[in-house]
């Protein structure tokens, strides 16, 4: 897409990050023409790209006001990017957000994978109670959407491609709060990351999270880009 510098290919995931549902229930798309578009969800702003030949004009603080949205990327269930990458804060804070925290995503080479675990379909009633249970109903709803997901029963649990399908995303991932610190949680991305070498991926986005030490230890990830969050104060 001309008016997207994600650091991602947008185009892979359009459909899904323009029309699919978020957890806040179904998008509000605006469109400037041909020249911008903004997606929100809830109070979320999921999207928002303007064609570079356009920009300077307006169009973005336009889109951006109609979006009427006081938080800036994090969007629970369905993002693309956990916030915004650094260089674009500062149209943000002129327009009224404040920064809010940081998260990155990390990068990751299958050459970590660990064995390949048995895997189940993402809308298994028994799986996505659990998930519900120990994680909540926002994690209970973006599981649902992966493409497939690694369960322990009433252990822990891996999914993979629950966002941006098609980009090689791995997570959301969690360990029952009594099972942790015995091991669940890494052989878990190994298998996931396993699963996803098996897909043809030669690379793993492991997305917003601050568990950098932890990913890097367990399957060599490193950071790949810094995002900041914001909100209206």
């Amino acid at each position: 897409m001309r008016a997207s510098d994600a650091p991602y290919d947008i185009a892979a995931v359009a459909e899904e990050k323009i029309f699919g549902h978020g957890f806040s229930g179904p998008p509000k798309v605006r469109l400037h023409g041909e020249e911008g578009v903004a997606v929100s969800c809830g109070k979320y702003l999921r999207l928002l790209a303007v064609a570079r030949d356009q920009r300077g004009r307006g169009i973005g603080a336009a889109l951006l006001r109609d979006s009427n949205a006081s938080v800036i990327g994090a969007e629970p269930g369905n993002y693309f990017l956990p916030g915004v990458l650094e260089r674009d804060a500062p149209f943000f804070i002129r327009h009224g957000y404040e920064e809010r925290g940081f998260t990155w995503n990390l990068d990751a080479t299958v050459s970590s994978a660990g064995e390949r675990m048995q895997t189940i379909p993402a809308g298994d009633r028994q799986f996505l109670a659990f998930v519900e249970r120990e994680f909540g109903r926002i994690w209970r709803f973006e599981a649902s959407r992966a493409r497939s997901a690694i369960y322990l029963e009433n252990i822990g649990f891996a999914v993979i491609e629950a966002n941006n399908r098609g980009l090689g995303t791995f997570g959301p991932t969690g360990v029952a709060k009594e099972h942790r610190g015995k091991g669940y949680g890494r052989t878990l991305l190994r298998g996931a990351v396993a699963e996803l070498a098996t897909l043809g991926y030669d690379r793993v986005t492991i997305p917003w999270t601050d568990a950098i030490e932890f990913y890097r230890k367990s399957c060599g990830a490193e950071p790949a880009y810094r995002f900041v969050t914001l909100a209206r104060p």
